[in-house]
């Protein structure tokens, strides 16, 4: 077994937690940071995963970002990027919303199961209470934009599709949420006059 010298690696000290206090993975003193116990961790974080999203960061990386998510979410928007992301299911059995080829289908993701949604595919995460997943993406240059969809309950028209860059998918995506339920005009179907309510925290 060789034996690395650690004077032979020179990595500038990168710190232990990015701008929005995230951990990065480094220790801060530029070493890896210890491993993490998934269990202890979201019994700390639970409070700070709620509604209608539910996300936490567990990593955030330069190239790629981890996610715990806790259930009950409050969802009636799906996500589309032009990145792929991957789905492992914690605890509990959930289901993942897609719009493809097929139609609009739901996709059960049962506890232990795991998921990949290639790019380009609406999706809209459904979990319940007491469901615990991860969810890996790519770090998104500053270039690329994502889009949050909703479509009419009713006559399952085109209601409102935002485009935007979103720096932090915990907080910038639950902001445009909340704008776009409160404000009738975004929210409320051009073809039908149906308005897309703010929907309540899964039940099941």
């Amino acid at each position: 077994m060789t034996t690395i010298n650690p004077a032979a690696i020179v990595a500038p000290p990168t710190p232990a937690f990015d701008s929005l206090g995230d951990p990065t993975g480094w220790d801060g003193q530029g070493g890896m940071a210890g491993a993490v116990h998934l269990a202890s961790w979201s019994a700390a974080n639970k409070h700070l995963m709620v509604p209608p999203v539910g996300n936490k960061y567990l990593y955030s990386g330069q190239d790629f970002f981890v996610m715990l998510i806790a259930g009950p979410n409050a969802r009636n928007d799906f996500h589309l990027t032009d990145s792929e992301e991957f789905f492992y299911q914690l605890k509990g059995d959930v289901s993942v919303r897609v719009r493809d080829a097929h139609g609009v289908r739901d996709i059960p993701l049962r506890e232990g199961e795991c998921l990949f949604i290639p790019a380009g595919v609406p999706h809209r995460p459904q979990r319940g209470p007491g469901t615990l997943g991860m969810v890996v993406e790519r770090r998104r240059p500053a270039s690329e934009t994502e889009h949050m969809i909703f479509y009419c309950d009713k006559c399952d028209e085109l209601v409102y599709d935002k485009e935007f860059a979103c720096k932090d998918i915990v907080t910038h995506f639950r902001q445009a949420m909340e704008a776009f339920w409160a404000d009738p005009k975004l929210s409320t179907c051009s073809h039908c006059g149906t308005r897309v309510p703010k929907p309540g925290p899964r039940t099941g």
